[in-house]
């Protein structure tokens, strides 16, 4: 009996033990659910866990350095200064420079005797780079124009000047040239070339306020009608515009009222009994031209019934000529000379 207590002692104390060693050595296992509560779980190593990032698409600029930020990515041309000189070459060296044609006339007899050793090149500078500019005259008839800077200005309105070389050929009635040149950082070149004839261009102005200036110049294509003096020949309005392929075009119809205006002056000059016929027939003529140049010959015709009946006869036979002078394309442009 005693030995069987013993036992059934033993049997009872030993389970006992045995669970108190397995909770000292063995950590209880936690269930999926808990784990699932962990913010960072214990098994991830220290190098693997996430880090702020900034995204590869978004990157975070730079600061720029205070070099950088003085220096721009692009240079702004510096204002032309536009400047002209005239070299005379005897047998390909230049002899003699001015920025006039009187400068160099004094050669003008040993040029004659011997032309063909002699050259004359007209330099354009914008301050930076140089062009040659080439006449359509040779030598010795070279010697004889009056050369220079007529206008300078902004005529396209990008913030630099374009310069305008005037080239009167000489003669009594003929003829001027304009040259319009331009420079950026490719070097200087030439944009057109005019031959306005005996007209000539009067001022450089924005006419209709868009901030681009117009070129306004005299219109000779009524030069000589029939018995018409010269000095008689009536002038229209040409205003020249900068086209986007910066070659100038007419664009006088623009202006209406510009037309108008020097057709009053023409029909006051047609009015007046003190004018001898020969004036006031070619204020006639500009009268209807005028008005014609405008799409209106009618209105020409009309002004004239009404206040120079004499001159009516005169415009009547010629008008066929007039209408096909006021259709003829203005301005003459130059092919340029190499």
């Amino acid at each position: 009996m005693v030995r069987l207590r013993a036992l059934l002692l033993l049997v009872i104390v030993l389970p006992a033990c045995g669970t108190g060693q397995l909770a000292n050595t063995t950590a209880p296992v936690p269930s999926p659910t808990a784990l699932g509560k962990v913010t960072v779980p214990l098994a991830t190593p220290p190098s693997l866990r996430p880090t702020p990032t900034v995204p590869m698409s978004t990157p975070t600029p730079l600061p720029p350095s205070p070099m950088a930020a003085a220096t721009p990515t692009a240079t702004a041309l510096p204002a032309p200064h536009w400047s002209l000189v005239l070299q005379l070459l005897r047998d390909g060296e230049v002899i003699a420079e001015g920025a006039t044609m009187q400068e160099l006339a004094v050669y003008q007899a040993e040029i004659e005797r011997e032309p063909n050793r002699y050259g004359l090149r007209v330099l354009i500078s914008d301050g930076r780079q140089t062009a040659e500019l080439f006449l359509n005259d040779p030598l010795p008839f070279a010697l004889l124009h009056s050369i220079g800077i007529a206008y300078i200005a902004d005529l396209d309105g990008d913030g630099q000047s374009e310069v305008i070389v005037s080239d009167f050929t000489g003669g009594a009635h003929c003829c001027t040239h304009y040259h319009i040149f331009a420079s950026d950082a490719s070097g200087i070149r030439l944009l057109d070339a005019l031959d306005l004839g005996s007209g000539r261009l009067e001022q450089v102005d924005d006419l209709d306020g868009d901030g681009v200036p117009q070129l306004l110049a005299s219109d000779d294509r009524l030069a000589l009608v029939d018995d018409l003096a010269m000095a008689e020949t009536p002038f229209l309005p040409l205003v020249l515009c900068l086209a986007e392929d910066n070659t100038v075009r007419d664009c006088t119809t623009q202006f209406s009222g510009l037309i108008e205006q020097s057709a009053a002056r023409y029909e006051e000059m047609m009015a007046n009994p003190e004018n001898d016929e020969l004036l006031r027939r070619a204020a006639a003529v500009g009268v209807y031209a005028h008005d014609a140049r405008l799409g209106r010959p009618q209105e020409g015709l009309y002004r004239i019934v009404t206040r120079c009946l004499d001159c009516v006869g005169f415009v009547e036979q010629y008008r066929a000529e007039i209408d096909e002078r006021v259709r003829a394309a203005r301005p003459y442009h130059l092919e340029p000379r190499r």
